[in-house]
């Protein structure tokens, strides 16, 4: 059992510093995508267009290897419908990134106001409160999207994956670090 713990601090020791690293180079892109989100929006609006165009040509082939008509033929509706919206998000980005923004939007406002009747039903248990409070704020911002819009579109996506590379930047340079340590202290105790 004891090598199995030593084989995994040698693993975590060689990873630690590409942990460290790459988690530096994704919080480099986030900053950068928030310092330029209209550029940002766009490259997540090509990514999930070219996934939508894998994805949905996955889906019309196997439509047609569906052993009937009737089992393959939702299958290959789906398909379609996601290689041309992949498509379209390519070969036009920037109605994409509008559409994505409304995505988010939507997203933003039924999760408010699924928190906001929770928080509700939460009430009077401790941190309700703090359930309303947030739901409150995904609604006021749902709010602001869609008064913006499409200008909104310009800042929403882009800013939004920004802060999430930035965030999961920082996650990846504590858990490298984190591991450094462990080495380290099974290595001096």
């Amino acid at each position: 059992m004891e090598s199995i713990g030593q084989d995994w601090l040698q693993q975590a020791k060689k990873n630690a510093g590409w942990l460290v690293f790459l988690g530096v180079v994704e919080i480099v892109a986030g900053f950068l995508g928030i310092l330029a989100p209209f550029f940002a929006g766009v490259a997540v609006t090509m990514v999930i267009g070219f996934m939508a165009m894998v994805g949905g040509g996955a889906r019309v082939m196997g439509a047609f290897k569906a052993l009937s008509f009737g089992a393959g033929a939702l299958t290959f509706l789906w398909g379609l419908l996601l290689l041309v919206t992949g498509f379209y998000f390519v070969a036009r980005p920037g109605i994409g990134l509008e559409s994505l923004t409304l995505v988010v939007m939507l997203f933003l406002f039924v999760d408010g106001i699924l928190r906001i009747i929770l928080a509700f039903q939460m009430k009077p248990v401790k941190g309700w409160g703090w359930m309303l409070a947030g739901g409150i704020l995904s609604v006021l911002f749902a709010v602001m999207i869609w008064r913006q819009f499409p200008a909104s579109s310009l800042w929403v996506v882009g800013t939004l994956a920004g802060f999430s590379l930035v965030s999961n930047g920082f996650t990846m340079v504590s858990v490298g670090g984190a591991a450094r340590k462990a080495v380290s202290a099974a290595a001096g105790g």
